[in-house]
């Protein structure tokens, strides 16, 4: 049979006969030093081990610890002959990951004795989670932690927004910020499960929750720009390094800080920047460098989105502004096709990279593209923008990736598809995250068995079979025993997508007003898939608080059967006759 795991390992080799380990094998953990996340993780494989010291490794009593031949952090290596295991890491981390990999082993149908050395590509392996929209039940929240670690991702960047739980409480969303209990649970989960969390606290754009209130409003680069701060503005500075501070203090273990400073559209048209005489370019980067010593000041690396620099490349297409950039900074180059990633990244990368300053690429598992009614991610365009990040990465001095998934188009725009939908999308990048040479065409195969626990698929080769998972997981609905709630969903929303289809109609309906046929033909279609849509949204109302809390499955909900609604009173108008269910 094929071996289903994720992320692929670098070097596996096959041997003969097969493996009897199991749950009921004793087995010995060996620590420098007690770590109880690696008691946690070995006592939810095994029922009986015994702690030793000893550098990092677990084996079966009938064995030894092994040397690990790994030098690359948070590698291992597992060793499954027989009756024996040996399993042995660089550091804690590596054994963790190599607990990861035993697990889904011991998930697989059959158990061939194998040796798997393996290690990451990539230093920073980083998932998303976008809290400016709708998100996950705080208890989703904590299991997709739990998730991202199986999968080996180690960061986790937070954009809070108004989420937090802030001194001042003109700052946090009334019905969704956490508690600081949970913000503490939060990042203790993180914590346990070798992830790292970089809280993303906007500083120059995104502030809609603080610039809509009425005492800050007065800091907008324009009016009409309810996002955006003025960065010459007198208490500009002092409100976005006050969120700085509260947020850094909230986050102690967090190495990084991330800013934000992307997309501030109406930068240079206030008074005090037309009046200052300088480009656009040189006022951004001024203010990020300010922004950049606050973070430094509280002992956190900033981080940046790219774009607001990419207006300091000149006529001759150099980009002399960025050399003011403070050095410290790191840089994420956020482009989410793969043309752009070919076209758009290197120059600027290599100017980055000319003057000291570290860049981190930024790939997108969910994005807008030209989709703003999206029920899951568009997956062929996700999976290729991943592929061109990790092509050019092998070529590059980078070491990580920032996996971005977005909740809708802008704050208060049309949501996606619920945050679970884009697990496919994520694990694929976490494959390619950790091994660049992972074998992206098997990995729908792949994904059906570790994560759906479907390990009979049709294996077909050929590159095309990895887009295919939202078409097909209808089809494999009744054999999945894993996350059945998440396929369920996506099979629904799959099957919506063709029901709503009767609304394009719609219109024939007013244009050919004379037309018996025309009319006739509505008539007898229009009752019959709105009946359909009537039976599928009934059971998205039964799914949604699976996920959402109730009122951001109310607003979800909404958000699907509104437009439905409105073209059904239109057609009961123009046919003179009810299409009630």
């Amino acid at each position: 049979m094929e071996l289903f795991l994720i992320p692929e390992p670098q070097r596996c080799i096959r041997l003969t006969g097969l493996c009897t380990v199991g749950p009921e094998t004793p087995v010995v953990l060996a620590m420098p030093e007690r770590d109880e996340r690696l008691c946690r993780a070995a006592a939810q494989l095994f029922r009986s081990v015994r702690i030793v010291q000893g550098h990092f490794a677990l084996y079966s009593e009938n064995s030894f610890a092994p040397n690990c031949p790994v030098r690359m952090p948070e590698g291992y290596l597992l060793s499954l002959r027989g009756d024996t295991l040996q399993l042995c890491g660089t550091d804690a981390a590596g054994l963790f990951y190599g607990l990861q990999t035993l697990c889904q082993y011991f998930q697989l149908p059959a158990h061939p004795s194998l040796e798997i050395t393996d290690w990451p590509d990539l230093a920073v392996r980083s998932d998303y989670l976008d809290m400016r929209g709708l998100f996950p039940s705080f208890g989703r929240i904590l299991e997709y932690i739990r998730e991202m670690a199986h999968f080996k991702l180690n960061t986790l960047v937070i954009e809070y927004e108004d989420k937090l739980p802030r001194k001042r409480r003109e700052f946090c969303h009334p019905l969704d910020a956490l508690t600081r209990e949970q913000l503490d649970q939060l990042l203790q989960t993180a914590h346990d499960h070798f992830i790292d969390v970089i809280p993303l606290q906007q500083s120059f754009g995104h502030l809609e929750y603080a610039l809509k209130l009425p005492e800050y409003r007065h800091l907008r680069e324009v009016p009409d720009a309810p996002g955006e701060l003025c960065p010459l503005r007198e208490g500009s500075f002092e409100l976005a390094a006050s969120l700085i501070e509260e947020t850094a203090e909230m986050h102690p273990e967090s190495r990084y800080l991330h800013l934000g400073c992307d997309e501030v559209w109406s930068l240079g048209q206030s008074p005090e920047c037309r009046q200052s005489g300088l480009s656009r370019s040189r006022i951004a980067v001024d203010y990020i460098n300010r922004l950049a010593q606050k973070v430094k000041s509280l002992g956190k690396t900033p981080i940046v989105w790219h774009d607001m620099l990419t207006g300091a490349q000149n006529d001759a297409g150099t980009f002399d502004a960025i050399s003011r950039l403070d050095r410290d900074l790191v840089v994420a180059v956020w482009l989410y096709s793969p043309e752009t990633v070919n076209t758009d990244a290197p120059p600027l990368m290599e100017a980055l990279h000319a003057r000291g300053i570290r860049t981190i690429p930024c790939c997108s598992v969910r994005a807008y593209d030209r989709c703003g009614m999206q029920n899951y991610p568009r997956v062929e365009q996700r999976l290729r923008n991943v592929d061109a990040w990790c092509e050019l990465i092998s070529k590059t001095r980078c070491d990580g990736m920032i996996n971005t998934n977005w909740c809708s188009t802008f704050s208060h725009g049309n949501p996606y598809g619920l945050f679970e939908t884009s697990r496919y999308t994520a694990f694929y990048a976490a494959d390619r995250c950790w091994n660049l040479r992972a074998d992206s065409h098997a990995f729908w195969e792949r994904f059906m068995g570790v994560y759906h626990g479907v390990y009979d698929v049709c294996i077909v080769s050929g590159d095309e079979r990895r887009y295919d998972y939202y078409k097909l997981i209808g089809a494999y609905l009744p054999k999945i025993t894993r996350h059945r709630d998440i396929a369920r969903l996506i099979d629904l929303m799959y099957r919506m997508e063709d029901a709503v289809l009767i609304n394009c109609s719609a219109f024939r309906g007013d244009f050919f007003t004379d037309s018996s046929v025309e009319l006739d033909c509505l008539r007898e279609r229009a009752p019959k898939q709105y009946r359909i849509l009537s039976e599928m949204e009934a059971e998205l109302r039964e799914l949604l608080p699976l996920f959402l809390p109730q009122h951001m499955a109310d607003l979800f909900f909404e958000s699907r059967s509104y437009p439905n609604r409105l073209y059904r009173r239109e057609l009961e108008r123009l046919l003179g006759m009810p299409l009630q269910p």
